[in-house]
């Protein structure tokens, strides 16, 4: 079990940044608080739903990292355990179903593309799209490509000539 980290380059400045998060993350009901030693954004408490976990970071430079994770077991209020990566596999999709979606939404409106440098990639996936005519476009772990999908549906796209 695992979570979800991706990090954009968003062009915009902390303030920016932090304004675009704690707007939407206020939004959708999540309430920013120490959890486990870390600031965090949660929602849920963890009795008959999975507490749901996202952690934004303005940087340098532009630089935003996300990360996002729904508890892996959750028994009773504030009694859970474990971590599930929302965007990525099978296991436990019922629970990350919830959650997904706004990671995505998040990213959106930060807009950006995901961060590659020499130390870490941006694995090749589904991202939101950086142009903003699709819901996603497909990164391919150097660049993007002309796959894009809205509401499941994939097709083809060609990125706007620079």
């Amino acid at each position: 079990m695992s979570r979800y980290s991706n990090t954009l380059q968003t062009g915009l400045t902390r303030e920016q940044a932090q304004g675009i998060i704690d707007q939407y993350m206020r939004g959708e009901g999540f309430e920013y608080r120490e959890e486990r030693g870390e600031m965090v954004w949660r929602k849920g408490v963890g009795a008959l739903v999975n507490p749901q976990f996202i952690k934004a970071e303005p940087g340098e430079g532009g630089a935003v990292l996300v990360e996002a994770w729904t508890a892996g077991v959750s028994l009773l209020p504030g009694v859970y355990g474990g971590e599930i990566d929302p965007m990525h596999g099978v296991y436990g999709a019922a629970v990350k179903a919830a959650l997904k979606p706004r990671v995505i939404e998040l990213e959106r409106r930060l807009g950006g593309s995901p961060a590659v440098t020499a130390a870490t990639s941006t694995p090749a996936d589904w991202y939101p799209d950086p142009v903003g005519g699709h819901e996603l476009r497909y990164w391919d772990g150097q660049r993007w490509t002309e796959h894009v999908s809205d509401n499941g549906v994939q097709s083809a796209d060609p990125l706007p000539s620079a």
